[in-house]
């Protein structure tokens, strides 16, 4: 996948920008607060159609703009394809070649990209919920059932936390059914991407730092140390746990509660982890995406690499250069400054208050 023309208008600082850019790689250099990271955004907002800054899209026109558009032209499998993303107060407006889409999940299935920013890794620390919306996006575009799984299992969790809040227990066996059924495909889903992870991140992870420590992604699942995670016995357990969540108002177990976190060589990431180890465990993480996808749907999803270098040595940077040019992705890297090896590699871009100057 390869943006080849971006166009935007009223979007944060940006008034009006017209780009093309490299098939490889395009550094994206200026001072802060000059619209790299917001430059970075778009891209992402135009794969994702969601902000990884804010949940609150109308922040994205300028102040006082009824609405911002991007326009982008991007090329996926030798074919070229017209993409347009209106903003107008709190809704967006999506089309591919002039079509209006109606569903979110035919677009996020066809274009995707791997974003490295600071904005992203602290939620991604921080918060379980951000863990489990992370690695869904990713079982999304390569796990074409998951989707409509994690649909369905929204909406009974609705129903049933409507039963919930209004103490009626006798419908909760139809629900609780519905859900027990669900559940374990959902897990088995989960599971399996990890797995798949796993089977590249640590080598990625020590060509990258020149390490032998083993980086492994864990995976738990709210049954986990409970039962057994097949329908029946989900069920049975459900069924007991009735009063309870009754009195909570709200559903207590389920995937909704699962959780993700890092280890190396065994030992958890909030407990070993210093704020530039977590950076390049992070990067080597999202490399290893990087490879599923390629093997999975293959095509090369695009690499948004914001503000990727500050807090890494020198010889980390030196080796996620080498393995990321290793790869055929477009890639795009913001800095304050040009570091001496991307000269002659690529596109160089100079961003100064909402524009490209050099």
């Amino acid at each position: 996948m390869v943006i080849k023309t971006l166009s935007l208008i009223n979007y944060r600082n940006y008034k009006h920008l017209e780009a093309s850019f490299n098939s490889g790689l395009n550094f994206i250099y200026g001072k802060n607060g000059q619209g790299k990271t917001n430059l970075i955004e778009s891209l992402y907002f135009s794969s994702h159609l969601k902000s990884f800054r804010t949940p609150k899209i109308d922040q994205l026109k300028q102040f006082q703009s009824e609405s911002a558009n991007i326009r982008m032209q991007v090329e996926k499998q030798s074919v070229i394809n017209n993409i347009g993303i209106s903003i107008i107060q709190d809704r967006k407006k999506v089309s591919i070649n002039n079509k209006i889409l109606g569903f979110s999940s035919e677009f996020i299935r066809n274009f995707f990209s791997i974003l490295f920013a600071p904005d992203l890794l602290s939620s991604f620390k921080e918060y379980p919920i951000e863990r489990r919306t992370f690695f869904d996006r990713i079982l999304y575009v390569t796990d074409t059932a998951y989707f409509q799984l994690i649909k369905e299992y929204n909406r009974i969790r609705k129903q049933k936390a409507i039963l919930l809040k209004s103490q009626s227990m006798n419908e909760l066996d139809i629900w609780n059914r519905l859900l027990s059924d669900l559940i374990p495909k959902i897990i088995a889903s989960r599971k399996k991407l990890v797995d798949q992870i796993n089977n590249k991140l640590p080598l990625i992870y020590q060509e990258l730092t020149g390490r032998s420590e083993n980086l492994q992604l864990c995976y738990f699942n709210d049954f986990q140390d409970k039962i057994e995670p097949v329908p029946e016995i989900i069920f049975q357990f459900l069924s007991t746990k009735k009063e309870i969540e009754c009195a909570k108002g709200f559903l207590f177990y389920g995937p909704h509660k699962d959780n993700y976190w890092m280890t190396r060589d065994g030992i958890h990431d909030k407990i070993s982890f210093s704020q530039g180890e977590y950076r390049i465990s992070f990067l080597a993480l999202q490399l290893s995406i990087n490879q599923i996808i390629k093997q999975e749907l293959n095509f090369y999803p695009v690499l948004l690499l914001d503000d990727i270098f500050s807090e890494l040595d020198e010889s980390v940077c030196e080796k996620s250069i080498h393995h990321i040019f290793e790869n055929n992705n477009q890639v795009f890297i913001t800095s304050t400054s040009i570091p001496d090896q991307f000269i002659g590699l690529g596109n160089i871009y100079q961003i100064e208050s909402g524009k490209i100057i050099n």
